[in-house]
């Protein structure tokens, strides 16, 4: 049983022991849901079965899948995902926007490693103002960055120069990894002392909490959740000076699919009845009226989404924070 699931020894983030278990997830259902939502299903392929387990650390309020290691997905997912779907490395993210206008105000800022950085839609942002490097693991990606003139390599963290960057930033990033801790420790040896670390993360307390489940937002995607608690927390176990915190505003797109955990399905088709035969015999009309009222709905509904969005806005959190720490 899922709630007889092993405790993990300790928290990946903090090492604390307070950990209780938060959510589980069937993989036959979610391997079900992400043939029908994204036209396949990784879990086979990665050797996942049983049940997805997610913890909560009390301690420093990260939540966290166990055994991230075996749930994380790997290259080849991610080249699939990319190549699927060209929305996955989105051009204009908010973080993008926010991040180039906090390093502006920063002083004596030169050297910004960005990591996970995708197409390098961030880094083409910059680029005219610092001296970029990024690390993608992903190679196509890294083909398409090349491409423009952008210095992105597959090296690992590891074989970077100690002290050589003033700012090393991760956007969508911290959330795939089964080792946060590492990570950010790589991350300030390779700052000099007082540079910065730029992290966006979606907000595990955004308004997806109200969604039974997003299958982008679990595993083999999304491992790691990163609470405000949790990056306030990094203070004293990184020596980090918290400076700034900044909330995406909710989009439109982002409230269509908050909405859609709370209507209905579509009716499934009904058989047609005699006289609905006879009719469209007749007339040829019975299925045309149906496709017209099903537009008609769906009509209302975006007209609904429209009126309402605005309101909501003030009242419903957006999907991303993010967070700019200081190194002391």
């Amino acid at each position: 049983m899922s709630s007889l699931q092993k405790h993990p020894q300790s928290c990946p983030l903090c090492a604390g022991k307070q950990i209780g278990l938060h959510r589980w997830f069937d993989v036959d259902a979610l391997k079900a849901d992400w043939q029908k939502g994204f036209g396949f299903e990784p879990f086979s392929r990665l050797g996942i079965e049983g049940v997805a387990h997610q913890f909560r650390c009390f301690d420093c309020d990260l939540r966290f899948f166990d055994p991230a290691t075996t749930l994380a997905g790997d290259g080849e997912f991610y080249n699939e995902l990319s190549s699927r779907f060209s929305w996955y490395y989105e051009k204009d993210k908010w973080e993008f926007d926010v991040a180039a206008e906090i390093l502006a105000g920063l002083d004596g800022i030169k050297r910004v490693l960005e990591v996970g950085c995708g197409q390098g839609h961030f880094l083409v942002r910059i680029k005219n103002r610092y001296d970029v490097k990024g690390l993608e693991f992903n190679p196509q990606a890294i083909a398409d960055c090349r491409a423009i003139g952008l210095d992105v390599t597959s090296e690992a963290m590891a074989t970077l120069g100690e002290g050589s960057f003033d700012v090393v930033s991760a956007f969508e990033v911290l959330e795939h990894l089964p080792a946060p801790r590492e990570f950010i420790e790589q991350s300030l040896r390779l700052l000099r002392p007082g540079g910065y670390l730029l992290f966006a993360v979606p907000d595990p307390e955004g308004y997806f909490t109200e969604a039974e489940k997003v299958l982008l937002d679990m595993p083999p995607h999304h491992v790691m959740g990163f609470s405000k608690k949790a990056f306030k927390s990094m203070q004293a176990l990184f020596s980090l000076k918290l400076e700034q915190v900044h909330q995406e505003p909710l989009r439109f797109a982002h409230y269509r699919s908050y909405l859609g955990n709370f209507l209905a399905p579509p009716p499934p088709p009904r058989k047609p009845s005699f006289l609905d035969r006879v009719l469209y015999r007749l007339f040829g009309y019975q299925k045309e009226r149906d496709v017209e009222l099903k537009r008609l709905g769906e009509r209302v509904t975006e007209m609904q989404m429209a009126t309402t969005f605005q309101s909501a806005k003030d009242k419903l959190v957006g999907q991303t924070h993010l967070v700019l720490l200081q190194k002391q």
